[in-house]
């Protein structure tokens, strides 16, 4: 693969930035990127303690 054949992925790899839009009552669990409650101290699904902060 030469230079700008790598050059050309890494640019299409950085313009597929996924984007995740929630309320503001809400946050997205750092361990397992579900959507829980934004005052949640442990996500109900992977029981993840949540520093809030």
């Amino acid at each position: 693969m030469s230079y700008n054949e790598k050059k050309q992925e890494n640019s299409t790899s950085e313009n597929k930035i996924e984007k995740i839009l929630y309320g503001v009552n809400d946050n997205v669990c750092f361990a397992c990127g579900e959507k829980i409650k934004r005052n949640t101290m442990v996500c109900p699904y992977c029981k993840t303690k949540i520093k809030l902060g």
